[in-house]
């Protein structure tokens, strides 16, 4: 089968024919729908990441369907209400199952996690193994090609914007870094809060124009380079969805005292913190993905039809022309990757 793989840190990705997995134990293997194409792929492909194994295949944002099984998978798919051929969503934050934060439901937190594109093989590619039934979705009527952002660029943003809930009361001001796929569905979720003010920073003019279509109040100016200092600090929540040097410290200079910066974005990016540095008595938090519960409710309100996402499809060989275009900012949406049409990979 295709597989689209990093050998090396850096070294550019590369499509070659690689084996089809076999499941075994309790593992599922996806016959895939589509991956998305996430910012964090391209920084493990440039070996800008540390948590990753080599040589792997990248994509951890994955839909399909249920293509074969283990000979110990039976009971989980029974118990998650699953058949063969069924369309499915990934849940990528594979845990240990035994630490605190697998119990708690928080396993995309565990340390010992291994997941999809990162330290095991993910979706760009045919097919995918998923290490047991319970990190499968129903997609019902969803589209399973469409519906793939979901795994990442509809949760990642959904976990931030529930825990800055008690910041998120009746006239807060709102303001959202980066309006790429993760900022497009951060901004759906604050428009279904009443009361709010959120406005938009984007490099991205065309995505400024989006932004304003799509509900946001006002624009920040991209390139806007004034000095703001403690007296003019309006921000009661900023979600930084880039997570680059310079959007840190605009985030910092904007953020009002008690207010609440979220880094979501992993540019790389680090942030002074002090008194001199932010507003006093402000919160900076990070947030990473989200649970499996975060993600039923994603998928619950994607069903319902309480959300729009822009999907472009690419031929999944095309891997590599995919990174060139999102590294230089010409993706308004997702980009998915799509493998050759096939009924069976066996």
């Amino acid at each position: 089968m295709l597989a689209v793989r990093l050998h090396t840190s850096g070294g550019g990705l590369v499509s070659e024919q690689v084996p089809v997995p076999e499941p075994r134990g309790r593992e599922v293997r996806i016959r895939v729908a589509g991956c998305g194409v996430c910012h964090t792929d391209l920084h493990i492909s440039l070996g800008e990441m540390t948590r990753v194994t080599l040589p792997v295949t990248l994509g951890h944002e994955v839909s399909g369907w249920i293509d074969a099984s283990g000979p110990d998978a039976g009971p989980g798919l029974d118990a998650a209400g699953l058949r063969m051929g069924e369309p499915v969503l990934v849940f990528g934050g594979w845990g240990c199952g035994e630490c605190s934060d697998c119990g708690s439901g928080n396993e995309q937190r565990c340390s010992a996690g291994r997941s999809p594109g990162f330290q095991v093989n993910g979706g760009y590619a045919e097919a995918m193994l998923v290490p047991e039934a319970r990190h499968l979705l129903p997609l019902g009527a969803l589209d399973p090609v469409r519906a793939a952002p979901l795994a990442d660029a509809g949760l990642t943003p959904y976990r931030a914007v529930r825990r800055a809930a008690p910041w998120l009361q009746p006239g807060a001001r709102v303001l959202i870094i980066g309006f790429g796929g993760l900022g497009q569905f951060a901004l759906q979720y604050l428009r279904r809060q009443s009361g709010l003010r959120v406005t938009v920073r984007d490099l991205n003019p065309d995505k400024m124009v989006l932004a304003a279509t799509m509900g946001a109040n006002a624009p920040v100016e991209a390139d806007a380079q004034e000095r703001i200092d403690a007296t003019e600090r309006q921000q009661d929540v900023i979600f930084d969805f880039v997570g680059s040097d310079e959007t840190l410290v605009d985030a910092a200079r904007r953020l009002a005292p008690e207010g609440l910066l979220i880094i979501v974005g992993e540019g790389g990016g680090k942030l002074r913190f002090g008194f001199d540095a932010s507003a006093v008595e402000s919160w900076v938090t990070t947030s990473a993905w989200g649970s499996l519960e975060d993600l039923r409710q994603v998928v619950a309100l994607a069903a319902g039809g309480d959300l729009t996402w822009d999907v472009e499809l690419m031929p999944l060989a095309d891997a590599a022309i995919a990174h060139e275009r999102l590294a230089a900012g010409q993706v308004r949406g997702r980009i998915v990757l799509v493998p050759p049409v096939n009924t069976s990979i066996a």
